[in-house]
C-alpha cells in the first residue's frame, strides 16, 4: 500500500479575501480534526496534493506533515466550486493510534473466470465494504481471486479472507461477484418484462361495442 507524505501549513488568516488569494497563489484552505486533537486550520500546497489525489481512496491514509508536526488522516470531504469544480477546500479526519476505526475499502476482482471464457457474464455486484480495524492493518483494497468462479456460485462477502484483527460490518450474505449465462441473463429479463406487462393488460378497458345503425330523425 502506498503511503503518502503531504506537507502542510498553519492557516492563521480567516478572511474572504486572504482565503482567496492563497487559492490564486496555489494554495488550498483545509482543516484537520478528530483523533482527539483540537481542530487545525491548514494549508495544503495545490501543486503536491493534486499529484496524489487521483490515488486516494477512502481508506488510504495520509500523513500531513504541518511544520515538523505529523498527523496520520483520512480525507473526509472535498469542497468544489459548483462551475470550475476547482477544489475550494478540504476536510481531513485524523486519526489515533490503537483506535480501532471504521472504514469502507474497495474490492477489487482479479483474474478471468473460466466461466466467462466459456460464454458466461461476470457481475461485479459489491464494490466496497465496511470494516472496523486498527489504522495499522488497514488496508487500502482489498483483491479477490475470481479465476476459479464458476456459473451461478458467488462470491459473497463472507467469503472473503481478511486478517484475523479485521471486523467486517457489511453484510456477509451480500454478493460480491457472481457468473451467469448471457442466454439466462436475456430470459431472465424476458421474464420481467412479461410479468410486468401482465397487470397492464389485464387492467386495459374493454372496446366499446360499435353502434349497429345511424340514429333516427323525427
Amino acid at each position: 500500500m502506498d503511503h503518502f507524505v503531504l506537507q502542510a501549513f498553519n492557516r492563521e488568516l480567516t478572511t474572504k479575501g486572504d482565503i482567496k488569494a492563497a487559492r490564486r497563489e496555489g494554495r488550498i484552505p483545509a482543516v484537520v480534526y478528530g483523533g482527539g486533537i483540537s481542530p487545525k486550520n491548514i494549508f495544503i500546497p495545490a501543486a503536491e496534493y493534486n499529484k496524489v489525489q487521483k490515488n486516494l481512496t477512502e481508506s488510504t491514509i495520509i500523513t500531513l506533515d504541518i511544520e515538523g508536526t505529523k498527523i496520520d488522516a483520512f480525507v473526509k470531504e472535498h469542497q468544489k466550486s459548483a462551475v470550475a469544480k476547482d477544489l475550494l477546500h478540504i476536510d481531513f479526519l485524523a486519526i489515533q493510534a490503537g483506535k480501532k476505526i471504521h472504514a469502507h475499502v474497495q474490492l477489487h476482482l482479479v483474474g478471468t473466470p473460466k466461466s466467462v471464457l466459456e460464454g458466461g457474464i461476470l457481475e461485479h455486484l459489491a464494490h466496497e465494504i465496511e470494516i472496523e480495524c486498527d489504522p495499522s492493518i488497514l488496508p487500502e483494497k482489498i483483491d479477490i481471486d475470481v479465476t476459479g468462479l464458476e456459473i451461478n456460485h458467488p462470491i459473497h462477502v463472507r467469503d472473503i479472507p481478511l486478517a484475523g484483527d479485521v471486523r467486517v460490518l457489511t453484510n456477509p450474505e451480500t454478493v460480491v461477484a457472481i457468473v451467469k449465462y448471457a442466454k439466462q441473463e436475456k430470459e431472465m429479463e424476458g421474464q420481467t418484462a412479461a410479468a410486468e406487462a401482465a397487470p397492464a393488460a389485464e387492467a386495459a378497458p374493454a372496446a366499446a361495442p360499435e353502434a349497429s345503425g345511424a340514429a333516427k330523425t323525427k
